[in-house]
């Protein structure tokens, strides 16, 4: 029993401390269980793993291009119409209700979708069909993205405007500078 605990710590030291930790730490589960309880880590590793495998069926069998390194909520819509057209950037995170469109059913489109590098699509924004958002971009909740967004920027709004740019963010979308504001168009 003793020599299993051993080798479940030497294995949790050889991890990759760069990685970016999510609620609990993932490199002691008997610490976490001490300090949490069994209950609340039970949940989170079982998330993770729902979150992991979701993404590993959206890549495998619809073909979307998304990197490992995100997080993508069990909410959010990806458009299924073209699964090929769907691009997410490493380190970026979709929230809930969110909605990625790569096809057009009026205008008979099906086109490409990309999301670049550490973005967070906040909650319920719609990401209209053929846009291209830039590294390091924050999509406000409940915005309508209907152009381009430029990289480091925040847009927010029905239709999204730019409300500040040259942001710097990290992992998931988290806002290390917040730049300055955007002009006024």
């Amino acid at each position: 029993m003793m020599s299993e605990m051993a080798k479940v710590q030497e294995i949790s030291e050889t991890a990759e401390s760069d990685k970016p930790v999510r609620d609990l730490k993932y490199n002691n589960i008997f610490s976490d269980i001490k300090k949490y309880g069994v209950m609340p880590v039970l949940r989170t590793r079982l998330r993770t793993s729902l979150v992991s495998l979701r993404r590993l069926y959206l890549v495998k069998v619809w073909g979307m291009d998304i990197h490992p390194d995100t997080l993508i909520s069990l909410k959010v819509n990806l458009d299924r119409s073209y699964p090929k057209g769907i691009h997410i950037g490493e380190g970026t995170a979709i929230s809930f209700d969110a909605v990625v469109l790569t096809h057009d059913f009026v205008r008979g489109m099906h086109v490409d979708t990309y999301v670049g590098k550490f973005c967070q699509i906040g909650a319920r924004s719609i990401i209209m069909p053929g846009l291209k958002v830039g590294d390091h971009c924050v999509i406000g909740a409940g915005t309508v993205v209907t152009k381009d967004v430029p990289p480091n920027s925040l847009v927010v709004g029905n239709p999204g405007r730019i409300l500040r740019k040259n942001i710097k963010t990290g992992y998931w979308g988290k806002v290390l500078d917040k730049g300055e504001p955007a002009d006024a168009e």
